[in-house]
């Protein structure tokens, strides 16, 4: 499988770590603030995939498949929240097992003869196993609790905390960061004024 593509991540950050990078992608295929939506066709979906190393062959995606994918993107950025501190979200963890049950891993061997899970299907299936299959693995690296959705709720960009104790919350400080901390200033001045208005 090739390399995922690089996308430069707000404030200048590092994409996540080896395979943990296609992950990062497939969540960041849409910019939630301001648009594009990769997957927003099937034509579209099926350019995200080649350029991330999962040729169509065949099994080209439907529409059914589109949606599936979108659907997984949206729970796994979910997952990404609660990294970074919001609630835990079982809807989006009974999506995830559901489609998973559909996208199964086999057992294959590398060109080095390591041996390692794989997609038994290919296409959207078989992407989908590798994302899913890649997120299983990074929590038993204990990388996973690291790549987080943004906390400010109009970014929900995912990107990769490399802080030592974990304390990232925004993609980027100067943007995201500084947003949210108006945005908590400003709600501070406004229930000031309505206090002593009384």
């Amino acid at each position: 499988m090739t390399e995922p593509q690089r996308v430069r991540q707000p404030g200048d950050r590092e994409v996540a770590p080896g395979r943990l990078a296609l992950v990062q992608s497939f969540v960041n295929s849409v910019n939630v603030e301001f648009g594009p939506d990769a997957f927003a066709s099937v034509p579209a979906l099926v350019r995200w995939m080649e350029r991330n190393g999962f040729p169509a062959g065949a099994g080209a995606p439907t529409e059914a498949d589109r949606a599936e994918a979108v659907a997984v993107r949206e729970a796994l950025r979910a997952l990404m929240r609660a990294n970074n501190g919001a609630g835990d979200d079982p809807e989006a963890r009974a999506l995830i097992e559901r489609v998973a049950a559909g996208c199964p891993l086999v057992l294959g061997f590398g060109a080095d003869g390591a041996p390692g899970l794989r997609p038994a299907g290919t296409g959207t299936r078989g992407m989908i196993a590798r994302v899913l299959g890649i997120v299983v693995e990074a929590v038993h690296e204990g990388t996973w609790p690291r790549l987080k959705s943004c906390h400010e709720h109009r970014c929900e960009w995912a990107f990769y905390d490399r802080a030592r104790n974990r304390s990232g919350r925004w993609c980027s400080m100067a943007v995201c960061g500084t947003r949210s901390k108006m945005q908590v200033y400003r709600q501070g001045r406004r229930a000031a004024a309505s206090a002593g208005a009384r």
